[in-house]
């Protein structure tokens, strides 16, 4: 389960939580070598919804003044249709789990999921995992359930809705390589430990918000409670995406204000994009969001 977690909220594109009093997620300036380029750069969390960032001024200021804003995927339709398309043609759940553990998921899926059991026995362990996952989230905090808009969504929505251009790093395909390197029988595990263990995963969740409030996410990666990736997950997960994407954001941001915003995962750390940035000559600075 606690890959799984990890993946969705910090590196992939997921509820929603008022920020704790002066929350100070990871927000960097980033400026060219010769000084007339500025973009930002946000970590998003993905189980967070946009009351976690509208309040913040600087953030939403960068925002305003971006001519394009870039996320990991054009979250549209027909990316959101392509996606979900390819996870309900799976093996039937049914098939891969034991009589007791398929009772058990059916349980949990009445109790977190407003989706019939029927409709979700195609999809695949890791889609039924987030389903569950964001909905223990709903279920643990009704109160924060105020725009059902995921951040990542409303920072692209913003930017439609003033005319400006939005830009993904990857395309549904790409997303949808990066899951399918988790192995099967791990996603079987981690979702039958999520359904067996929900306690634990809301004090996981609470935990992760908290760290993530404090711009704490290299502790989160490497927080021991979480589980730990492999060389393989890490490098599938965040840094062959991280080196893509730095041969691409440089050419978007020559002669353009960018609002990049993307899973915090793939900010820290050696070889994340804050560095890689700064490894390729721009000025890189952390900056408050108020």
């Amino acid at each position: 389960m606690q890959i799984l977690l990890i993946a969705f909220v910090l590196i992939l594109g997921g509820a929603s939580e008022k920020p704790p009093h002066r929350a100070m997620p990871p927000f960097y300036r980033i400026v060219s070598h010769d000084g007339r380029d500025t973009s930002y750069l946000f970590g998003t969390l993905h189980l967070l919804e946009s009351s976690y960032v509208d309040t913040m001024p600087r953030v939403m200021a960068a925002l305003g003044r971006a001519d394009e804003v870039v996320g990991e995927l054009v979250l549209d339709s027909i990316a959101t249709g392509d996606i979900m398309q390819s996870f309900l043609s799976g093996p039937p759940l049914d098939s891969l789990l034991t009589e007791s553990e398929y009772k058990q998921v059916k349980a949990a899926v009445k109790k977190f999921a407003p989706v019939p059991m029927m409709l979700l026995n195609n999809v695949e362990p890791i889609v039924l995992y987030t389903l569950l996952l964001e909905g223990m989230y709903a279920k643990a905090y009704p109160e924060n359930q105020k725009t059902h808009v995921e951040m990542d969504m409303f920072f692209e929505n913003e930017a439609k809705n003033a005319g400006k251009s939005v830009i993904g790093l990857e395309s549904a395909d790409d997303q949808l390589g990066v899951l399918d390197s988790v192995p099967l029988p791990e996603q079987i595990d981690e979702l039958m430990d999520l359904v067996s263990h929900p306690k634990k995963a809301g004090q996981q969740m609470d935990k992760m918000l908290a760290n993530y409030g404090a711009g704490k996410i290299s502790e989160i990666l490497d927080d021991p409670s979480f589980g730990s990736f492999s060389p393989e997950e890490m490098r599938s997960l965040i840094y062959d995406r991280n080196k893509k994407w730095l041969d691409t954001l440089p050419k978007l941001m020559n002669g353009h204000k960018l609002f990049i915003a993307v899973g915090a995962g793939h900010l820290p750390g050696k070889q994340g994009l804050a560095e890689g940035m700064k490894k390729l000559g721009f000025y890189v600075t952390p900056q408050s969001p108020y």
